[in-house]
């Protein structure tokens, strides 16, 4: 089986990420100060977690979670592998919803949300179904090709920096801060795919997992600050403000830079999505050990794109957009499940089945 070098896992982070940087909706009542102090908070607590998946993997090196738990008890394995797919599923529930919602905003006169659906969901299969190694150097170039965006973006945008709208005077900052810390940690899904691919990464992934956690913060906090100190009040009236920034710069060779913006977005869409589908498929087949790898990808496919189309075709989905996810999941899918492991499983347990 082929494994994520520390680049390749490092890329891979970044994109999922990236993502939902670039279809961050701000509440009504944000405040870019509170947003980027809470991004630092949650950044403290996601450490705290890699800590709990590097004691996992020190004393279980050949193992997640799931593969661990299958080893030992072949109940307690399918409840531990269900909780990592339905979790894995609605993120890609999410990712469907949301890559079509916005796609709709912009192109509604001319491509159906069905169409729109099924498109994103056959490149997720096929992303899904590439493997790992392919998973791995795809996600480098998207890596590469979302930096050079994002650099060209804020250069582009730098003539027009001010600190005008950055408001530092706000009550309640405190609050604030810590509701912007539990959202930033709901955003965080790539938590649950670290220790889900754990024996699939070569090196030191707690390591690499940190370095990530600091890039990612140092990218979040740039973008956040670029976007309020050009865009201002208007950052929370856009419906995207990552695209509003890209369609107020300009650059010498390109006028309508949002447009180059989003074919990088579509590209973390379909990534993103078929890393999830990867990892459903996984799931099933711990689950079901006969169904085929294909197999089990199309199936964990099928599920949130018909979930994505009962919210999406009667318009309902800026309910579920705006309501995001809790971060509870992730806290015992990357902390409390690993620790649990820990301390009633016996040093030594190795699992024979691979993935």
């Amino acid at each position: 089986m082929k494994k994520f070098t520390p680049l390749q896992l490092f890329a891979m982070l970044i994109c999922t990420r990236a993502f939902s940087m670039m279809t961050f909706l701000p509440e009504s009542t944000a405040n870019a100060l509170e947003l980027m102090l809470g991004t630092v908070l949650s950044t403290v607590f996601q450490i705290v977690i890699i800590c709990c998946m590097a004691a996992f993997h020190k004393r279980f090196p050949n193992d997640d979670p799931c593969t661990l738990a299958v080893s030992r008890s072949k109940w307690a394995g399918r409840v531990v592998c269900s909780v990592y797919l339905v979790y894995f599923l609605v993120v890609s529930f999410y990712v469907i919803g949301t890559f079509t919602y916005f796609m709709d905003y912009y192109f509604s006169d001319y491509i159906p949300r069905l169409m729109i659906v099924l498109s994103i969901t056959a490149c997720g299969i096929y992303v899904g179904t590439a493997g790992l190694g392919a998973i791995g150097k795809t996600g480098t170039v998207l890596f590469a090709l979302f930096l050079f965006v994002t650099a060209t973006l804020v250069i582009s945008s730098l003539e027009n920096f001010t600190f005008v709208d950055f408001h530092l005077a706000e009550e309640n900052v405190g609050k604030g801060i810590f509701h912007s810390a539990v959202s930033e940690l709901a955003r965080s899904s790539y938590i649950a795919v670290i220790v889900f691919l754990l024996p699939s990464i070569k090196g030191n992934a707690a390591k690499t997992s940190v370095y990530f956690l600091l890039t990612r913060l140092a990218l979040v906090e740039i973008v956040l600050g670029f976007i309020t100190m050009i865009l201002g009040d208007y950052t929370l009236l856009a419906k995207l403000p990552f695209f509003a920034l890209a369609a107020f710069s300009r650059t010498a060779i390109i006028e309508r830079y949002d447009a180059a913006v989003m074919g990088v977005w579509v590209m973390l869409s379909v990534y993103k999505l078929g890393l999830y589908f990867h990892c459903s498929g996984r799931c099933v087949r711990y689950i079901f050990p006969k169904l085929g790898s294909g197999s089990g990808v199309i199936i964990t496919a099928a599920i949130p794109a018909a979930a994505t189309l009962f919210w999406l075709l009667p318009h309902k989905w800026e309910s579920i957009v705006y309501a995001g996810l809790s971060p509870l999941p992730l806290i015992i899918l990357g902390g409390v499940i690993p620790l649990l492991c820990l301390i009633f499983v016996k040093k030594g347990a190795r699992s024979s089945e691979k993935a």
